[in-house]
């Protein structure tokens, strides 16, 4: 099993810069700078007891909920749920206490980040076709070329244009207006 506890104190220290004695603050000292250095070295054998989590929590800005999957999972090889990806388990802790009518909107949120993903991946696939259909050019996509492209291939070039990572053609511009986006037509 991952330390993922050692992990989440790795990354708030080195990625995000907080130091073992803004973690000991955050928890009130319940837990000392050099426990958490150590916490940090995977140098800590016995876990934590349940009635630290909440100081845990605030020091490692997760859930309770998390604090406690991630003890499990790095001290007693317990993991809670093996189908769902590590970066996506503090959010759905968090999910847990949402209202039930704000379900609705949380679901169309995340078929949005969804689609956006899918379509960041199409243009991908699309654009290194198009690189290969036109050749490495130096200026922008010119409306002659856009004209020989089929629906999915001009939605990729529109979604590059969007993100900047190609240029258009003044004259090209209305034709990339009309293309409808993915999942639109």
């Amino acid at each position: 099993m991952a330390s993922v506890f050692s992990e989440r104190v790795t990354q708030l220290n080195v990625k995000a810069g907080k130091t073992y004695q803004e973690m000991a603050a955050d928890c009130d000292f319940k837990r000392s700078v050099t426990w958490w250095n150590k916490v940090r070295w995977d140098e800590i054998e016995v876990p934590p007891k349940p009635s630290l989590y909440p100081y845990l929590a605030r020091a490692l800005e997760v859930p309770v909920r998390r604090v406690a999957e991630m003890v499990a999972e790095q001290w007693c090889g317990v993991r809670t749920d093996d189908t769902v990806p590590e970066h996506l388990r503090s959010p759905i802790a968090l999910l847990r206490d949402v209202r039930e009518e704000d379900v609705l909107v949380i679901q169309q949120m995340g078929q949005a980040m969804r689609e956006r993903r899918g379509a960041e991946v199409e243009a991908g696939r699309f654009s290194s076709r198009l690189l290969a259909a036109f050749g490495e050019t130096d200026g922008p996509y010119t409306l002659e070329q856009l004209e020989w492209l089929k629906l999915p291939e001009l939605q990729a070039v529109k979604m590059d244009v969007c993100m900047g990572r190609a240029e258009v053609e003044e004259d090209a511009y209305a034709l990339l207006d009309s293309v409808p986006d993915p999942g639109d037509e």
